[in-house]
This record gives structure tokens, sequence and C-alpha cells, in this order.
């Protein structure tokens, strides 16, 4: 007697495990600032100013937040195919 071949079922967690990774990541990279500060002696009459910015720099911060959509893009187009194949 032959047995029906079942079809095996894609497990979705992987997926959105990738997703919050990826969303954990862009967090942490994103959340560091770095600056510099001057300070000037009073008797030069200058003031002493701060600066700060995304520690990848304005380039980088695009980079990574375009890279992170077309991963998490690709990551749930692969979740949605994975709960469709249910």
């Amino acid at each position: 007697m032959k047995e029906t071949p079942q079809l095996r079922r894609r497990p979705r967690w992987p997926w959105a495990l990738a997703i919050l990774l990826v969303i954990a990541v862009d967090a942490l990279l994103l959340g560091f600032r770095s600056g510099e500060c001057i300070d000037y002696t009073v008797e030069s009459g200058a003031l002493s100013t701060c600066t700060s910015g995304p520690a990848l720099g304005s380039a980088g911060t695009w980079l990574l937040a375009a890279a992170s959509v077309v991963v998490i893009g690709c990551l749930a187009r692969r979740l949605v195919r994975a709960a469709r194949h249910r």
C-alpha cells in the first residue's frame, strides 16, 4: 500500500526571528551617537560649542536604513510564503 506524500510544513518562526534581529541591530547601531566639544578659555572670548551626530555618519545611516528595508522586505516575503504554504 502506498502512502500519500505529505507536504513538509515550512516553519515561520525563523523568518520572524530574523526580522526582529535586523530591527534590534538597527536600533543598536542607530542609537549610538558621537560628538565633540570644543572648550575655549574665558580670556579668548569665543564660545564653547558641542556637536553631535549619528555614530555611523549621515551616509552610513542612510545606507543602513536602505539595506535594512531591502532585507526586511525579503524576509517578510519569505514569511508570507511560509504562512501561505500551510
